[in-house]
């Protein structure tokens, strides 16, 4: 399928420009409509589901151990990172944008959006706070004044003991459970999806 004409003309980052009747049949063979949707969803939800095991991990986590509760807390951010906060950009991505966006479902790629750019803290959205300190300090080590530092690290720091709705863990267990959601009411990815919407549109759920 890498071969079938994804160009720069060409606005649909799941569909390849199709000239012949040749690429329609390879297209067809390589899953066809939904396949690269789908693919970018499995991706997504493995990783998703991974990121939920670790903050049910981390709280079973004893107070005492705190170098595993720091390497959980590592982890979780760089999920978040991967996510939820890639650039727009990049429409294939496996974020939870992309995957709502694939389903067709923009209000609720929006509604993310809107939520990780609501202020956590006076001037500081929860977008800033998390990418300015994975990206500084977890997946590259960049030069900070030691002022700067100290404020990213109080920011992340208040995000992470927070325990209430806007702290990290009740944000990222609230993008988590509606996805969960869509889930249970459309389908497992755009493929299965689809079969749901056909079937109901042409009766056959009554069958």
């Amino acid at each position: 399928m890498k071969d079938l004409g994804w160009d720069t003309e060409n606005q649909n980052p799941f569909m390849p420009n199709l000239k012949t009747v040749k690429d329609v049949m390879k297209f067809q063979a390589a899953g066809g409509i939904g396949a690269i949707e789908s693919r970018i969803e499995k991706a997504f939800s493995l990783r998703l589901v991974e990121l939920k095991d670790k903050i049910n991990w981390l709280s079973s986590v004893a107070e005492t151990d705190v170098r595993s509760k720091n390497l959980i807390i590592t982890s979780i951010l760089v999920d978040a990172r991967a996510l939820l906060l890639e650039h727009e950009r990049h429409k294939r991505n496996a974020t939870l944008q992309n995957v709502y966006l694939a389903r067709r479902l923009d209000d609720r790629a929006a509604a993310v959006d809107t939520e990780l750019d609501r202020e956590v803290f006076p001037g500081k959205t929860f977008r800033q706070v998390i990418k300015l300190w994975v990206d500084k300090r977890v997946v590259h080590m960049d030069w900070m004044w030691d002022e700067d530092e100290a404020s990213a690290f109080n920011d992340m720091e208040r995000l992470i003991f927070n325990d209430g709705m806007n702290g990290l863990f009740g944000i990222l267990l609230r993008f988590i459970d509606d996805y969960e959601d869509v889930v249970d009411r459309f389908g497992l990815n755009v493929r299965e999806q689809l079969d749901r919407v056909t079937a109901a549109m042409t009766g056959r759920n009554n069958e």
